[in-house]
């Protein structure tokens, strides 16, 4: 019984400060609900038959796209999970005339936001679309293209805003 008792008495102490530090460490990283390094968006936008696919990029002060999995504080991954219901969105788009902003002709949230990735790509990447349903028509437009302005952000971080000129918001 002795010898147990030395044994045993260590093993205990280290797995008290063991189970102490993970303790720490998952309580730091719930807490902070900050994206490392986002310091910006860089938008894209797809046109489709009934709508308009942006994908919108996380990015660092430079301009580069934040890389999944980088830190412990990574989205939508373990206990740092960082929701899109966290985001909070908004969008203006304008149409065009003599190659100019000309009339808003929609100011609204995008449209299911979610996080995605590109194949064989690690950046950081949301999607949301704008349905063409929601753009209103402009008779003094001379172009189906138009300018489109994202902000984007989270309780902690941003306003974070792009604009995308010349982006196809009407059916030819």
């Amino acid at each position: 019984m002795f010898r147990f008792n030395l044994l045993c008495k260590p093993i205990l102490k280290n797995r008290g400060v063991l189970l102490v530090s993970i303790c720490v460490l998952a309580m730091l990283s719930c807490g902070s609900g900050e994206i490392q390094n986002f310091e910006g968006i860089a938008i894209h936008a797809d046109p489709r038959v009934d709508r308009i696919d942006l994908r919108i990029y996380l990015v660092d002060r430079n301009g580069t796209p934040l890389i999944w999995n980088q830190s412990i504080l990574s989205p939508s991954v373990g206990v740092s999970t960082i929701s899109e219901a966290d985001f909070t969105t908004n969008v203006k788009v304008y149409s065009m005339r003599n190659g100019e902003k000309h009339r808003k002709v929609y100011d609204g949230r995008l449209v299911d936001l979610r996080w995605s990735q590109e194949l064989n790509r690690l950046d950081r990447l949301m999607t949301a679309e704008i349905p063409r349903a929601f753009i209103e028509e402009d008779p003094e437009r001379d172009t189906p293209l138009g300018i489109i302005t994202v902000e984007i952000q989270t309780e902690k971080q941003g306003p974070f805003t792009d604009t995308l000129e010349k982006a196809e918001i009407y059916k030819f």
